[in-house]
C-alpha cells in the first residue's frame, strides 16, 4: 500500500501538521508527497524526486541533501559545457583556417568530423523566478485600526471581548488552530463583516490591499483579471506585471479556474501589487506557492513600508518578517 499525499500542510495549522509530521514518521509503508514546506518535508522524508524539464531524477536524502547535490551537479555541468564550448571554438577556428588549404584540408576534415560526432552539452533555460514588491500609499496617523470590546462571530461568539490596536508600520501575525476564526477577525477589522460586538475604527487615510485565502475560479484569463481592475493599463504593462510575478504566456492566457494554486496566487499577488496601500492584510499567502515563490514573498513583505497584518501556520514565514504575534487561542471561546 502506497499513501499519496499532494500539498498535504496546505490550510493545515501547526497542531495538525505536527501530527501529520508525527503520522508520516512512524507510518510504516512507503508513502509518496508533493509539497513546499521544507521543514515539514526534511522531518518526514528520505528521498527526493526531482522534476526539471521533463527529466525525472532521483536523490536519496532530505531536501536540503537534494539542494546541495543539485547545485554541486549544476557546477559540474556548467563547467563542462564552458570547458566543451572552448573546445567547440577552438575546433571552428581551426576548421575554418585550414580548410581550403591543401596541405591542412585532411586535418581539417578530421577536425569536422570531431565536431559533427561530438555530444553537445545543453544547459537547461533558467527557470524564472518572481520578484515582488508591495506599493506604499500615504502615510497614516499612528493607530491605523482600533477596536474596543470587540467579539467577532456570526451566529455566535467565536472570541472574548477584546480591546486591540493596529500601529502604522507595525508587521503583525495571527495564528491559532483552524476554526478560531482567523479569517474572520481580518474581515472584521476590514470591515467586510460586522463585529459580533463592539466597535471597530480605522483610520481616515487608511488603504487597504486584502490578499484572501480563496482562489479566483473565473473563466476570465489572467490578463482580464488585471484589466477589469486596472483597466487603464495597456496590453504589455498588464502582461509585464504577470510575468514579473513568474508567470509565462501560457499561464497570462489561461483561464483563472484552469491555472494551479500557486499561478492562481501569483495572479492575485500581483493585482496586490499594482496597487498602493498602506494596510497589507495576507491571508494564508504561501499556501501553493513554490520554494522560489515563497522566499521572495518573505523578502518583499519584509521591505514592504507600510502595516501588515498577516495570518498563516509556517513560523518560519511569519516569524522572520512580523515584530508581534496575536495567538487567538488566548481570546477563542472555544475549547482548544
Amino acid at each position: 500500500m502506497i499513501l499519496i499525499l499532494d500539498e498535504p500542510t496546505n490550510f493545515l495549522d501547526e497542531n495538525h501538521i505536527r501530527w501529520l509530521t508525527n503520522f508520516l514518521q512512524n507510518y510504516e509503508n512507503a508513502f509518496i508527497l508533493v509539497s513546499h514546506d521544507i521543514p515539514f518535508l526534511n522531518s518526514v522524508i528520505n528521498v527526493v524526486y526531482h522534476l526539471e524539464n521533463t527529466v525525472l531524477t532521483r536523490y536519496s536524502g532530505d531536501y536540503h541533501f537534494f539542494e546541495e547535490s543539485y547545485a554541486l551537479k549544476k557546477r559540474q555541468l556548467e563547467a563542462a559545457y564552458a570547458k566543451q564550448q572552448k573546445e567547440i571554438a577552438d575546433l571552428e577556428d581551426f576548421v575554418a583556417r585550414n580548410k581550403a588549404r591543401a596541405a591542412t584540408a585532411t586535418l581539417a576534415r578530421s577536425r569536422q568530423k570531431q565536431l559533427d560526432k561530438m555530444e553537445k552539452i545543453t544547459l537547461a533555460p533558467e527557470k524564472v523566478k518572481p520578484e515582488f514588491k508591495f506599493k506604499s500609499d500615504r502615510t497614516p496617523g499612528r493607530v491605523v485600526v482600533s477596536a474596543k470590546d470587540l467579539v467577532i462571530g456570526y451566529d455566535s461568539p467565536l472570541t472574548k471581548k477584546w480591546d486591540l490596536i493596529v500601529e502604522r508600520n507595525k508587521k503583525i501575525a495571527i495564528r491559532g488552530v483552524n476554526g478560531l476564526g482567523k479569517s474572520t477577525l481580518l474581515k472584521t477589522l476590514l470591515g467586510i463583516i460586522p463585529p459580533f460586538e463592539g466597535q471597530v475604527e480605522h483610520d481616515q487615510f487608511m488603504s487597504v490591499g486584502y490578499f484572501e485565502q480563496e482562489e479566483i475560479a473565473s473563466s476570465k484569463t489572467a490578463l482580464e483579471e488585471i484589466w477589469d481592475e486596472y483597466p487603464s493599463l495597456t496590453n504589455a504593462e498588464a502582461r509585464a506585471a504577470l510575468a514579473k510575478c513568474g508567470l509565462t504566456t501560457e499561464h497570462i492566457t489561461s483561464q483563472m479556474k484552469v491555472l494551479s494554486g500557486g499561478e492562481n496566487a501569483k495572479v492575485r499577488l500581483c493585482k496586490l501589487m499594482l496597487k498602493e496601500v498602506n494596510l497589507l492584510v495576507l491571508d494564508e499567502p504561501t499556501n501553493h506557492l513554490d520554494v522560489d515563490a515563497k522566499e521572495e514573498l518573505k523578502r518583499a513583505v519584509k521591505e514592504y513600508r507600510g502595516t501588515v497584518l498577516l495570518v498563516s501556520h509556517e513560523p518560519e514565514f511569519y516569524n522572520a518578517v512580523c515584530d508581534e504575534i496575536w495567538d487567538l487561542e488566548d481570546k477563542t471561546t472555544k475549547i482548544v
